[in-house]
């Protein structure tokens, strides 16, 4: 097998797509309480720490963390095979959560001027993007010279420093620290961390579990203690470092466990990544695993959580039966999966509910169990057929799918009167799920278009 596992870049295309299509289906069409983050509920979507629960829309943020996780070896682990220094990884790592700290203090700003249907906004997006694109790219090196790709990002820093003066001054945005993407600023710190801890702890998985540890039984405590709160950071900084961020660390480290199982596993072979696709138990089992998503979703939504608990058990335990001789690590991150989700049910009580603002030890354990037993249901996929090169290609360039909606479709598509067929959607469930349909299908497209041609942003 192919040293990049696909499976990876479609589990991180999934939540993608899932993350645009939950912001662009029609708020006001009258669709399901499901079809929105649980604690925004219709009609008025407000926030409501009181509901308990998850929605699918509810696992795009820990599926992206855990896929980011699962990489950080395959990326740390090439660069130390090259040779690189320790200290010069650890100054990437540092660059690289700079870059996306700077990344979500200007998307966080730019959202401030939102409104689609002023033709100067829509073009202050998009000019906002295109300097983001050129700050971004990973310009391909050229005679072995780096200074053209180095002229091109400065250029685009310079153009996003334009277009936020504009910002300021024409449109009248307060500009601060505090205006920041929020969803950013958490993947650019866990992302420093959770390579740090890998670098600390590579081959010695019991260090890592340690701090796996470390930060499972400080999150719990503070959660029911908040003991974390005296050592809050001043306002200067904590736009940028907030002891909430770290708590998401618990999802990136069990992605590195993850992904240290899946590097040793490709370097071995194909059989050692999934042994006997087609054999009968282990098709039940791959059905199993995709099974496990829809059905915690029920049972969390609709708070049925003691079927849960016994039908999670009953179902893992008939998995795990039925690969009992498979050693590859299809299997192995199966039994993680399921052990994970089958302690996130549990904590389900004893946190009060399982919730995702404010997070919890419940949240965490589910959803990145709920990651892995979609990681094994899509190695096993892998290993029967290629996967969707759609869904690949947008894991492969995150940034770019991220941004492309907001900053260029949508002011685009309100440019050519989109806004009409808004007005279509409005208490009509059917019109307002196709809105999301299209939105998304544009998004695949666009960002397909880059990575076919091998245009990629810093990520």
């Amino acid at each position: 097998m192919n040293k990049r596992i696909a499976s990876i870049d479609a589990l991180r295309g999934i939540a993608i797509v899932m993350m645009i299509m939950a912001s662009a289906i029609g708020w006001g069409a009258g669709l399901p309480a499901w079809m929105f983050h649980c604690q925004c509920p219709p009609p008025t979507y407000a926030f409501n720490f009181a509901v308990k629960g998850i929605t699918w829309v509810d696992l795009v943020f820990p599926w992206f963390l855990f896929s980011m996780g699962v990489a950080i070896p395959f990326a740390l682990g090439a660069r130390l095979r090259r040779g690189e220094s320790l200290g010069r990884i650890s100054l990437g790592l540092v660059r690289r959560w700079l870059t996306l700290a700077a990344f979500g203090l200007v998307l966080g700003n730019a959202g401030l001027v939102a409104d689609y249907h002023s033709w100067s906004a829509c073009l202050l997006r998009f000019g906002i993007w295109c300097g983001l694109f050129l700050a971004l790219w990973r310009v391909p090196a050229r005679n072995s010279s780096t200074s053209l790709g180095m002229t091109i990002n400065l250029a685009g820093v310079f153009i996003i420093i334009a277009m936020l003066f504009v910002e300021r001054f024409v449109f009248g945005a307060a500009l601060e620290l505090h205006h920041i993407d929020i969803i950013i600023m958490v993947l650019s710190l866990v992302a420093l961390l959770g390579g740090f801890a890998w670098l600390l702890t590579r081959g010695r998985l019991a260090w890592r579990l340690v701090i796996l540890a470390v930060v499972f039984i400080t999150k719990e405590v503070n959660w029911h203690t908040h003991a974390l709160d005296v050592l809050a950071f001043p306002d200067w900084i904590d736009w940028l470092f907030r002891w909430s961020y770290v708590q998401y660390l618990l999802v990136v480290l069990i992605g590195t466990v993850i992904g240290d199982i899946l590097m040793a596993a490709s370097e071995a072979g194909p059989s050692a990544v999934c042994e006997s696709p087609a054999d009968s138990k282990t098709v039940i089992a791959a059905g199993l695993c995709f099974l496990m998503t829809p059905l915690s979703l029920w049972g969390f939504f609709t708070r049925h959580i003691w079927i849960l608990l016994i039908a999670v058990f009953i179902l893992g335990a008939l998995a795990m039966w039925l690969t009992r001789e498979d050693k590859s690590a299809w299997s192995i991150i199966m039994r993680i999966g399921f052990a994970c989700l089958q302690f996130g049910i549990v904590f389900d009580p004893i946190d009060g509910g399982i919730t995702k603002d404010h997070a919890n030890i419940s949240y965490m354990l589910s959803t990145a169990g709920l990651a892995c037993l979609m990681t094994a249901f899509l190695l096993w996929c892998e290993s029967r057929r290629p996967l969707s090169l759609n869904l690949t290609m947008i894991g492969q360039n995150p940034m770019v799918a991220y941004t492309v909606t907001g900053f260029v479709i949508m002011p685009l598509l309100y440019l050519v009167g989109f806004s009409a067929f808004d007005q279509l959607t409005v208490g009509n469930p059917l019109l307002g799920f196709l809105r999301g349909v299209i939105i998304v299908c544009l998004m695949v497209a666009l960002t397909c278009l880059f990575t076919r041609r091998k245009i990629f942003w810093r990520s």
